[in-house]
């Protein structure tokens, strides 16, 4: 049984939050290089499925925030969604990033990095296939034991162990009424190896308590000096943040 007192003195782990996201564009294999490059324990990314069933790596729903074109990534094909510049909001910096495949990930990192695969769909219909094709991934890559499987959707944490019961899976936890509230119960009533909560939900009690429960905490997103210096003093077990190198400084090495 894991304790807040027994782990004080254990390094704090560092996930980069969609890659070096401070500086690099988000969910972009150059940020998930430079997270590497400068040390971070991990990445924290997305993924979403094409309308021909192929896994991307974007966070929003649709695409005009990261690439300038408007489009719903469920509705578009993977050669469609990698003809956009991925770098659009940082293009006069960075030229052109392509919107990377969990593939591209995988193949690129393999175990290198520990890498927390958050589920990202509304579409009910589409969840299904979606963790199937992560896990198929997963296994082809065999790099199970580098793989956190996160979401905010405990159904979608129930299917991917449905599927594959030694994946470790990660419960995403938001402030507010349909946060850490309404999840309270159903982090009671399925197996999860961890807790993501906004950082606002993270006291010295909530960790005590995780810990008690064999459950790791790993807090977003977290990019102050002062929240990494506490929570590093909490014994919280990583931190999913923008800026890697700052998180380093307090990580506790």
């Amino acid at each position: 049984m894991i304790n807040s007192s027994e782990k004080k003195d254990v390094r704090m782990k560092i996930l980069a939050h969609r890659g070096y996201s401070s500086i690099y564009p988000e969910n972009t294999m150059l940020a998930f290089r430079k997270a590497l490059e400068f040390g971070a324990d991990g990445i924290e990314f997305d993924v979403q499925l094409t309308r021909d069933d192929q896994v991307v790596v974007i966070h929003d729903l649709t695409t005009e925030r990261t690439t300038g074109v408007k489009g719903k990534v469920e509705e578009m094909t993977l050669s469609e969604l990698q003809c956009l510049n991925a770098c659009f909001r940082k293009q006069e910096l960075y030229p052109r990033e392509t919107i990377p495949t969990l593939d591209m990930v995988f193949a690129a990192f393999g175990t290198k990095l520990l890498m927390n695969v958050e589920i990202k769909t509304r579409n009910p219909k589409r969840v299904g296939k979606l963790v199937d094709r992560v896990i198929e991934t997963i296994l082809y890559y065999k790099n199970q034991e580098s793989i956190i499987f996160s979401s905010f959707n405990f159904g979608d944490l129930v299917k991917a162990r449905n599927v594959f019961p030694e994946i470790k899976t990660g419960l995403i936890a938001d402030k507010g009424p349909s946060g850490w509230g309404a999840r309270a119960f159903f982090k009671h009533s399925i197996h999860v190896d961890a807790i993501h909560p906004h950082l606002d939900l993270v006291t010295p009690k909530f960790v005590h308590n995780e810990h008690l429960c064999n459950r790791e905490v790993r807090p977003w997103v977290v990019n102050s000096s002062y929240d990494m210096m506490r929570f590093q003093r909490m014994g919280v077990d990583a931190i999913i943040t923008d800026d890697p190198i700052l998180g380093l400084v307090y990580s506790g090495v």
